[in-house]
């Protein structure tokens, strides 16, 4: 969604504070119908100019330009304004806005919070369902009774249902309140200000020709009585994002760390998100390892922060709630969180015009829950995968489905990762497999791999033979082609009686932990992007007693703590 902004927000909390509410006037004596007047021939900028109650609105109006008066108020559309009276706002403030540079934000947050392009009269009883949806796009309030008076957004209309020839004017005894959106809100509050500089940094603003009012051609070129920007955000989405932070037609609850809080997350983030120099085809430069490392340490802390109000339907349990974040697959299903040990740790609470905001100094989330997430290669997976040689070797992939294995048998219940797996075969002759790890962080791991036995699912345990593996861990370092060895296991053997997890072990054969030095996180799925690498090799030599064969299940990175 897109933001029109002549600038982007960094003045937004200076507009609406004690300079819209230099004074104002209580209407103790209800409300004043005023009866039919003969305007039916006169504009809604023709009456609001003659009026002397509404001079400063007017004066507001014409500070923005005399082609806003007319873009608002011509002929060929219907308006209901609900006009703020004399001395009820402080005008000049908002002048000194305009001449500062800022005529959108003023025409934004103080204009467009007191009109609607559709008709809305003061009549019957109106309760706090009727919403008025602005020209600002914010909903407010318009509900009262002829008795007791009408409220708009809260203020008392002291004179109601001036009809005009292409619209309805009220007059307000106060201004209307600008009602913050959550995206805007961000910007507000100082315990927070960290999360808000983050994420208004991938604000992008662009002139809009097809928005802009076009004036004459001076010297060739071509000028603009209003020259419109948009202000576009990619984190603004739910795909990798934020949630649309910035729309009013959706409605969040977002949970926000402090600054103190993100410090600390962050901190955790940015050492697992350290990037090499190596990315084929071309180097990373310094720019583009600052730039990745900015990015993923950032928005992977913020990732869950999002719940859609309007998606809370989907989730069973009124005690857990789903993130909008969709940063892995629409198919893929999303976590839930226990709403409780979220709302526990809320310190402030903001009610917003899309939803509430709710600051914490603490988030029921880990680093494994955010980030430092378990990688996984299918032996399946082609695209990742080199066999050095294919002399003496038949490779294929084998599909495993329920009804393959028989109900009877000690394999009933075993299930395979994808309902298949790879298979390089061989009688004699070495087998040696090497599969990239794309997305891996310079974060500490477990490695395992999944054997499958030889002969399943109808494997005969007297004479199954297991296979023996040299399991190698390495990375591609620096600019060129270098491989660093981070771990190596030797003669290592599966149970052949069962689909086998075999793990990187120490020499007394407990399961190694390694530290990948570089993060690799790119997520594009090209081999050629990924340095980080496992090979799987069966011995030279030939032995009676062992299957020379790979039956390749998976390969699983599992993320652990980093050594103190």
């Amino acid at each position: 969604m897109n933001t029109i902004f002549k600038h982007k927000i960094l003045t937004g909390a200076m507009l609406f504070g004690a300079m819209l509410f230099a004074s104002s006037c209580d209407d103790s004596e209800g409300l004043k119908v005023t009866p039919e007047v003969p305007y039916a021939d006169k504009t809604m900028f023709e009456v609001i100019t003659s009026d002397p109650d509404l001079s400063d609105f007017v004066e507001v109006l014409n500070a923005c330009g005399a082609h806003c008066a007319d873009s608002l108020f011509n002929h060929s559309r219907v308006y209901t304004l609900w006009a703020p009276t004399d001395g009820t706002f402080n005008k000049d403030s908002l002048i000194d806005e305009v001449e500062a540079g800022n005529r959108e934000l003023v025409f934004k947050y103080f204009i467009e919070s007191h009109i609607a392009n559709h008709l809305r009269a003061a009549s019957g009883k109106l309760d706090e369902s009727n919403k008025i949806l602005l020209l600002n796009e914010k909903m407010a309030t318009f509900e009262g009774d002829h008795i007791k008076g009408y409220t708009f957004s809260g203020q008392t209309i002291s004179d109601a249902n001036i009809r005009v020839w292409n619209g309805v004017l009220h007059k307000l005894s106060s201004p209307a309140r600008y009602k913050y959106n959550i995206w805007e809100y961000l910007k507000l509050d100082s315990r927070i200000d960290s999360v808000a500089n983050f994420l208004y940094a991938y604000d992008v603003t662009e002139f809009s020709e097809s928005q802009s009012v076009a004036g004459p051609i001076k010297d060739g070129q071509q000028t603009y009585l209003d020259s419109v920007f948009v202000t576009k955000n990619d984190l603004l989405n739910s795909w990798n994002g934020v949630g649309m932070l910035n729309t009013e037609d959706s409605t969040y609850t977002v949970y926000v760390p402090t600054n103190e809080l993100w410090t600390q997350m962050h901190e955790l983030a940015y050492s697992h998100f350290n990037y090499n120099q190596r990315r084929q085809p071309n180097s990373l430069t310094i720019e583009d390892r600052d730039s990745l490392r900015n990015l993923y340490s950032r928005i992977n802390v913020l990732k869950y922060i999002t719940y859609s109000d309007n998606e809370q339907r989907y989730v069973d349990s009124p005690d857990s709630v789903m993130p909008a974040w969709q940063g892995t697959s629409t198919f893929v299903s999303r976590p839930l969180f226990a709403k409780a040990q979220l709302e526990e740790n809320v310190i402030h609470e903001e009610p917003l015009s899309n939803g509430t905001l709710k600051i914490v100094d603490k988030l029921p989330y880990t680093e494994f829950d955010l980030w430092h997430d378990t990688i996984k290669m299918e032996g399946e997976q082609e695209s990742m995968r080199t066999l050095a040689s294919t002399s003496g070797i038949t490779i294929n992939n084998i599909i495993v489905s329920k009804d393959d294995i028989a109900k009877d048998t000690t394999w009933k219940d075993t299930k395979l990762s994808g309902g298949s797996y790879f298979q390089a075969k061989s009688d004699r002759n070495t087998v040696t497999l090497t599969y990239k790890l794309p997305d891996a962080l310079s974060a500490s791991y477990e490695v395992a791999v999944i054997i499958v036995p030889e002969g399943f699912p109808t494997v005969n345990d007297s004479t199954a033979r297991p296979s023996e593996l040299t399991l190698t861990l390495s990375q591609l370092a620096g600019s060129g082609n270098k491989k660093e060895t981070l771990y190596t296991t030797t003669a290592v053997r599966n149970n052949p009686t069962r689909v086998d997890t075999i793990y990187l072990t120490d020499k007394q054969g407990a399961r190694a932990v390694v530290r990948v030095p570089y993060c690799e996180y790119y997520r594009t799925w090209n081999k050629d992007d990924y340095g980080l690498e496992l090979e799987l090799k069966t011995p030279n030599r030939n032995y009676r007693d062992l299957d020379k064969s790979i039956r390749l299940d998976a390969i699983l990175l599992i993320p652990v703590k980093d050594a103190e």
